[in-house]
């Protein structure tokens, strides 16, 4: 849980490495992170880095990417951008050795270990580490991933299909944190189980800036007149001035806590169209009594910190647009064939 364990998990699993890492991140410049991971280069694991490049403007690439990347490029790590075919990959998910498997919300990069609201998973499952050096394996080589594992929530492939099966299951309650809320049928989920008697409730991101509006308003307002009870947060975190509000990234859903059919979901998806249509996103299903407990105590814990007034808007949620292929067509063609990736060798 972020940002509450720091670094210490992580770190700690990349330094137990003897083998191989596989990693697949949306952002990556922590200094320690890399550092860790170009340490086990140097003991001889082979590490591999999967990055999110083509979503990204070329203002960041150069500022934001390119220099992590060459500095492991340059330590022997190897590292390729990710598949066009998918809008962003936004997955932050990694293999040890093949033998244990961490899916997780946050990025890395400093904020996400000091001023956001997020979770991770570490599987030692031998199903799900297995088919998260699959789905890498695919994505690196550029083939089409397959999923079989229950327990894992991949976009694009099932993403929408099981978090929609595991909120349509809920029979009391569901307790709900989601960073961008935009995709009418995942939400109109929601409001399916408020109507049939769930206590459903949900805490949002702030998405605003600068004044703007808050962009999460028009989901609020849909699921709050379908009588979720929806909100965002002010939740304090110490820093060394005193304390400031934890931005929430965390993309979770605790489903039914305290009976024997509680289970919960964490990982990078967000209800967002393009999250559940487009992205590689990869999350996990656990139903191991601590996980839940632990789960369920930050969100009791967040839920009770004062709500931030939000201006609800009566605005329609915008469909998804329907043809997968249409979508990647237009996607492909619009970008500049001038943004190639640093792969191995770069400089």
């Amino acid at each position: 849980m972020e940002p509450d364990d720091g670094r210490t998990a992580v770190l700690s699993t990349i330094g137990s490495a003897s083998r191989s890492i596989d990693l697949t991140i949306y952002e990556l410049n922590d200094t320690e992170i890399v550092e860790a991971l170009i340490a086990a280069e140097g003991r001889a694991a082979t590490v591999r880095v999967l990055y999110n490049w083509y979503s990204f403007s070329s203002e960041e690439q150069e500022r934001l990417v390119s220099p992590t990347i060459q500095q492991m490029i340059r330590a022997g790590i190897a590292c390729r951008p990710a598949p066009r075919a998918f809008e962003v990959t936004h997955a932050k998910a990694f293999t040890v050795d093949g033998s244990v498997a961490i899916v997780q919300s946050f990025n890395l990069t400093p904020e996400y270990f000091g001023s956001t609201r997020d979770f991770g998973v570490i599987s030692s499952v031998p199903a799900e580490v297995t088919e998260v050096a699959e789905v890498f394996e695919s994505d690196w080589s550029g083939a089409t991933a397959t999923s079989a594992a229950p327990t894992l929530v991949w976009s694009p492939i099932n993403a929408r299909e099981k978090l929609t099966q595991l909120i349509a299951n809920a029979q009391h309650t569901l307790e709900v944190y989601f960073e961008e809320l935009s995709d009418p049928g995942t939400l109109g989920t929601l409001v399916a189980a408020a109507r049939r008697g769930v206590r459903v409730r949900l805490i949002a991101a702030v998405l605003a800036s600068g004044g703007s509006p808050n962009g999460n308003a028009p989901g609020i307002g849909f699921l709050t007149a379908g009588g979720v009870d929806a909100v965002c947060k002010s939740i304090p975190f110490p820093t060394p001035s005193g304390s400031a509000p934890l931005y929430v990234h965390a993309k979770a859903i605790v489903a039914d806590f305290g009976t024997s059919a509680a289970h919960a979901f964490v990982g990078s998806e967000n209800l967002s169209c393009v999250s559940l249509n487009d992205n590689r996103e990869c999350g996990i299903l656990v139903s191991e009594p601590a996980l839940l407990a632990r789960l369920e105590s930050v969100f009791a814990s967040d839920w009770g910190q004062p709500s931030v007034p939000t201006t609800i808007t009566s605005a329609p949620l915008t469909p998804c647009p329907a043809n997968a292929s249409v979508r990647a067509r237009e996607r492909i063609l619009g970008r500049s064939g001038s943004r190639t990736g640093l792969r191995e060798g770069s400089p």
